[in-house]
C-alpha cells in the first residue's frame, strides 16, 4: 500500500505538461488525503509529516497543503513505514487510503453549479482562496489576481476585483469575470471555491415600509376557524393587521398587573413578530400580493416582563398551566399552542432525564387527550447564541458551517424536548444581504435555500427520539467583515438578526412608524408550522391532535439542497445527521391537506389499541401502472400517539411505546401467527422484533419486510414516527398479495389498571412522481384487532 502511495506522491509533485496559466500564482501543493473506513490521523502527526491542514471534509478526507513541492518529509516517512529504509515505522500512515489532487469540479460552488456562467456573460462571483495561515501571503495572492483581471479587462468586458477580505481564517473576493477567465481561475490550486453570490429577496428596503393604505381591509376568518394561542411577550393589539383577528389577549397569572407592567400589550416586540407569522404564515408573500387574508384566529398570553424575562416570583409552569386552561377551556376553537420561548441554559445531553417545563407540556397534552380535547403544542428548537461557541472568531461561522450544528452545545433546549409537541428547527431562505449587496464583506452564512440556519438547534431528544420533528424558514445571519480604523486587522461582527434579505419579514410592534419588521430565529419558524396545524384543524375539525401531527410529519420533505456534510458517509450516518438537523423535513400544506390522483393519503384516526397488543392493516394491491410507468414511487407510513410520560423515569420517559412494520409477499395469517407466537415469550417489549426474526426463519432466502427509513429502532423512540421507502419496479413481483402493516403497542412503566389502552392515528401515503398514474379512490385500509394474552409480568 505504501508503494502505491509513493507512486501517488510522484503523480502529485511531478509538473504536468500543460499550457502555463496566465494567473501564475505562487504554487502550492494542495491535495486530499483519503482515509480508510476506520482510519484516523491526529493533526499533530500530519504537521510533523510536513503538511498543513486546510479542511476536514465530511467523508473524512483531509485537504492539506505543503510549500515543499517535493513532499520530502512525507516521502521519507512513507519509506520508513514501508521498510524501504530503516527508522521509525510511523504506523499512523496505515490510515491513508488515497492521495488525490483537487480538480476543477471541486472548486465550483453549488450556486454556480446550478447556474453556470454562460459564454458572453460578465458575472459577479465570490472567489475564495485556501487560507494558508499567512495573511500577508494571502493578500499578495489577491493583489496578483486583481492585477491579472485588470490586464484581461476590456471596454466590452470590464473585469475587475471590486472588493476583498483577508481575515485569520477567510480569504475572499468579489470579482467580475467572463466564462473564459473563470475557467482559468478554476485550474488554480490555491482557489478553494468560486460561486455566485446569493440574491436578496427584495430589491429595496423601502418595500418593508408600506402604509396600511397599501392593503385592502383585512376580513376576519369564519368564527369556526381554528385559533392559535401564542404564549410569549404579549401582542401589540392595535396593529391594524392583527386587530381584526385577535380574539383574546391577557397576562398570566397576573390579572391585576402588579408584577408584569403594560398589560397584554407587547413591550418587547417578540410576541408580535411571532403572532404575525402565526396568523398569516408567509408575511412576505402578503406584502408582495398587497393583500392579507387570515385563515386563523389569534389568542395571546403574555408571560414575560418588559425585558422579555420571566418574573422571578412566578413559577413558569403555573403561568403556562393557567394560560392554557383559560383559553382552551373557554374557546373550543383554540387548539394550537405556539411556544417560541426557551431556556438556553438547559441544553439537552444524551442520557439526561426530561426537563421540567417540557414535562409539564407533555402532562397538559396528555390530560386534555383524556378529556377528549385535542390540542397541539408547537415549540421552537431554540437558538444557539453564539451560534458556534467553540469559534475563536466569527469568521469561523462561515469556514466551519454547517459542521458545528452537530456540536453538543447546539443541541435542543427546554422545552423543545417535549415528546408530544412538534419541535421546529430553522431553515435559511438562501438570500444575500440587501445592505450593500455588492460588498463581499457582508456575508450571509447559509447561501442556499433550505440550508439549515446557522443558529438552529439540533437533535436528538429524550431517549434518542427524533427532534426537531420538522423545520421551516427562520432566516439566516450575516457577518460584517470590515477593518479596524487605522489598523490593517480584521474586525468581524455579526450584523444581528434583522438584516434585510436574510431575515424573516413579520409585524412590528411599533406599527405607527412601520407595519413590518425583520428578524431571524427558530422562534419564527415555529409559528409557520402552527399556522399549518391550525389550517388542518379548520379543514378537519373532528380530527385528533394525533392525526394533525401525523399529517404534518407525513407531508414533510427534505430541502432540495442539503450541505455535503449531511449527505455523505454511510447510509446510516447520513440518515442520522439529516434527522438531527431537519427531523422529517419541511411541511407542505397542500400535501398535508389533500390527495391527488398520483398522491394518495390513507388515514385512520382515534384508534384505540390495548397496551401490549397489535393491530393488522392491509395495504391493498397497487395498480399495474404504478410499477410499469417510470418515476419515483414512494411509500410512507406515519404513526402518532400521545402516551403518558414521567420525567422521573430514567429507563423510559414514555410509559407506552408504539412501532410499526410492513410485510410483503406473504399472507396476512402468517404475519398474525408470528406475532401471536412471539407474544408468548418472556420478552413482552420485543415481540415485534421476535416476530420478524421468526418470519425470516420460516421464509429463508426471501425478502419479506419492507425496509423503511429511518429504521424502526430509531423512529420508534418518538411519539410521531415516519418510515419511508422508494419502491423499485422489481417490487411488482410482491404485489400479488396486499402488503401487511402491523402496528404494535408495548407497555413500559404504565400501570395496566390505570392505562389499559392507547390512542393513536395512522397515515399511509402512496405516491408516484408521474401525474398520469391514477391511485386515487383505488386504495383503502382495513384493520383487524388481534388480541394477545395479557402480560403476566408487571411493569413499574
Amino acid at each position: 500500500m505504501s508503494n502505491y502511495l509513493l507512486d501517488q506522491i510522484s503523480g502529485l509533485t511531478e509538473p504536468k505538461q500543460e499550457k502555463s496559466n496566465p494567473f501564475r500564482l505562487d504554487p502550492k501543493l494542495i491535495f486530499k488525503i483519503k482515509l480508510t473506513k476506520k482510519g484516523s490521523i491526529e493533526d499533530k502527526d500530519l504537521i510533523r509529516t510536513g503538511l498543513d491542514i486546510l479542511a476536514i471534509e465530511p467523508d473524512k478526507a483531509i485537504v492539506v497543503f505543503s510549500s515543499d513541492l517535493e513532499l520530502t518529509e512525507f516521502r521519507r516517512r512513507l519509506k520508513n513505514y514501508s521498510q524501504i529504509i530503516e527508522g521509525n515505522k510511523y504506523e499512523y500512515l496505515g490510515a491513508i487510503d488515497d492521495l488525490v489532487p483537487l480538480e476543477r469540479e471541486d472548486r465550483i460552488g453549488r450556486l454556480l453549479e446550478l447556474k453556470p456562467v454562460q459564454p458572453g456573460e460578465l458575472a459577479a462571483l465570490d472567489l475564495e482562496l485556501w487560507h494558508t495561515g499567512d495573511r500577508k501571503e494571502m493578500k499578495v495572492s489577491l493583489e496578483h489576481i486583481a492585477e491579472r483581471l485588470e490586464d484581461f479587462s476590456s471596454d466590452t468586458a470590464p473585469m475587475r476585483m471590486s472588493d476583498s477580505y483577508v481575515g485569520e481564517y477567510l480569504c475572499i473576493a468579489r470579482i467580475k469575470v467572463t466564462h473564459e477567465v473563470l475557467e482559468l481561475l478554476l485550474k488554480e490550486k490555491i482557489v478553494k471555491e468560486i460561486d455566485r453570490p446569493p440574491q436578496p429577496a427584495f430589491e429595496i428596503t423601502a418595500d418593508y415600509n408600506l402604509p396600511i393604505s397599501s392593503f385592502p381591509e383585512v376580513i376576519p376568518p369564519p368564527k369556526k376557524n381554528c385559533g392559535i394561542l401564542v404564549i410569549d411577550s404579549g401582542v401589540q393589539r392595535g396593529h391594524p393587521l392583527i386587530a381584526p383577528v385577535l380574539n383574546k389577549a391577557d397576562v398570566f397569572p397576573d390579572p391585576e398587573q402588579k408584577l408584569i407592567k403594560g398589560g397584554a400589550n407587547d413591550v418587547n416586540g417578540h410576541g408580535t413578530s411571532v403572532s404575525g407569522i402565526a396568523i398569516y404564515g408567509d408575511v412576505e408573500n402578503g406584502i408582495k400580493k398587497r393583500s392579507f387574508d387570515p385563515t386563523v384566529w389569534l389568542f395571546s398570553a403574555r408571560v414575560t416582563d418588559e425585558n422579555c424575562q420571566y418574573y422571578e416570583d412566578l413559577l413558569l409552569e403555573t403561568q403556562l398551566d393557567q394560560a392554557i386552561h383559560a383559553f382552551v377551556d373557554q374557546y373550543p376553537n383554540c387548539k394550537v399552542i405556539n411556544i417560541s420561548l426557551g431556556n438556553a441554559e438547559q441544553i439537552y445531553r444524551d442520557g439526561m432525564k426530561q426537563f421540567r417545563l417540557a414535562a409539564k407540556i407533555d402532562e397538559i397534552a396528555y390530560q386534555y387527550q383524556k378529556e377528549n380535547k385535542n390540542i397541539i403544542f408547537v415549540i421552537s428548537a431554540g437558538n444557539t447564541n453564539p451560534p458556534h461557541e467553540e469559534a475563536k472568531s466569527d469568521e469561523q461561522l462561515i469556514t466551519d458551517y454547517p459542521n458545528y450544528l452537530l456540536n453538543q452545545n447546539a443541541r435542543i433546549i427546554d422545552p423543545a424536548t417535549s415528546a408530544i409537541a412538534l419541535t421546529v428547527g430553522s431553515l435559511s431562505y438562501g438570500h444575500g444581504s440587501m445592505t450593500e449587496p455588492a460588498d463581499v464583506r457582508r456575508q450571509a452564512i447559509a447561501k442556499l435555500p433550505g440550508y439549515p440556519s446557522p443558529f438552529t438547534r439540533t437533535g436528538f431528544g429524550v431517549d434518542g427520539m427524533i427532534k426537531p420533528d420538522v423545520v421551516d424558514f427562520g432566516g439566516d445571519l450575516a457577518l460584517d467583515l470590515s477593518y479596524r480604523e487605522g489598523l490593517d486587522l480584521p474586525k468581524v461582527s455579526q450584523l444581528g438578526d434583522n438584516v434585510a434579505g436574510v431575515s424573516v419579514v413579520t409585524f412590528s410592534k411599533n406599527f405607527q412608524s412601520s407595519l413590518f419588521h425583520i428578524c431571524s430565529g427558530t422562534s419564527f419558524a415555529a409559528p409557520r408550522v402552527a399556522n399549518i396545524a391550525a389550517q388542518l384543524f379548520t379543514k378537519y375539525p373532528n380530527a385528533s391532535s394525533n392525526l394533525i401531527r401525523a399529517l404534518i410529519v407525513n407531508s414533510a420533505v427534505l430541502p432540495k439542497e442539503i450541505p455535503d456534510e449531511f449527505s455523505k458517509g454511510t447510509e446510516s450516518q447520513k440518515i442520522k445527521k439529516q434527522l438531527q438537523i431537519y427531523g422529517y423535513g419541511q411541511t407542505d400544506l397542500e400535501r398535508a391537506m389533500y390527495s391527488a390522483e398520483n398522491y394518495v393519503v390513507l388515514s385512520e384516526d382515534n384508534i384505540f389499541i390495548p397496551v401490549g397488543k397489535f393491530h393488522i392493516y392491509e395495504i391493498p394491491q397497487l395498480p399495474e401502472e404504478f410499477f410499469d410507468i417510470e418515476g419515483t414511487r414512494t411509500l410512507s407510513v406515519t404513526l402518532a400517539f400521545d402516551p403518558p410520560t414521567r420525567p422521573t423515569r430514567g429507563d423510559s420517559y414514555l410509559g407506552v411505546t408504539m412501532e410499526f412494520n410492513i410485510f410483503k409477499g406473504i399472507d396476512k395469517q402468517s404475519v398474525i401467527n408470528a406475532y401471536v407466537d412471539a407474544s408468548k415469550t418472556d420478552k413482552p417489549d420485543e415481540f415485534a422484533e421476535i416476530s420478524i426474526q421468526n418470519l425470516n426463519k420460516k421464509h429463508p432466502n426471501r425478502s419479506i419486510t419492507i425496509d423503511l427509513s429511518p429504521g424502526s429502532n430509531l423512529r420508534k423512540k418518538g411519539t410521531v414516527q415516519r418510515g419511508q421507502t422508494q419502491l423499485k419496479s422489481g417490487a411488482k413481483k410482491y404485489n400479488n398479495l396486499p402488503m401487511t402493516l402491523v402496528v404494535s403497542c408495548n407497555r413500559k412503566w404504565a400501570n395496566a389498571d390505570e392505562i389499559p389502552i392507547q390512542r393513536y392515528a395512522l397515515v399511509v401515503n402512496i405516491s408516484h412522481s408521474d401525474p398520469q398514474v391514477n391511485l386515487y379512490n383505488r386504495l383503502q385500509l382495513k384493520v383487524d384487532e388481534i388480541d394477545l394474552r395479557e402480560r403476566n409480568r408487571a411493569r413499574v
